[in-house]
């Protein structure tokens, strides 16, 4: 009779570890989903105002060169064409700030299994 107790026993066991992988996977699936629809949205408004941004760049440059056509228009051309490079440095720049402070993938899920095995070890 002792033995039909350890079977039960390990099948319980057993079943509360898929429970707990369940539960895992399940906030892993959760954390990849949220993230993605992040980064999707992010990448949209960012192209949204990137967009919006050069062409209001455009237009105000076109202004400038049709201004000083007469007079100065190599000059507008090169100081517009230079003001472009450097705002594709700085844009450049912050994406670059902007993908090295984002969170891991799955860092909440990686979290959550280390407390699992330090709990399963006995340790607090």
């Amino acid at each position: 009779m002792g033995g039909g107790s350890h079977v039960g026993a390990l099948r319980g066991l057993l079943a509360a570890g898929l429970d707990t992988l369940k539960t895992r996977l399940d906030l892993a699936a959760v954390e990849v989903e949220i993230y993605l629809i992040r980064l999707v949205t992010m990448i949209l408004w960012a192209i949204a105002a990137v967009a919006c941004a050069l062409l209001a760049l455009v237009f105000g440059l076109v202004t400038i060169v049709v201004a000083l056509w007469d007079s100065y228009r190599m000059a507008a051309l090169l100081g517009g064409t230079a003001f472009f490079i450097v705002l594709a440095v700085v844009f450049g720049l912050i994406g670059a700030r902007t993908f090295r402070g984002r969170p891991n993938v799955l860092e909440g899920t990686l979290q959550q299994l280390d407390h699992d095995q330090r709990s399963a070890k006995g340790a607090p």
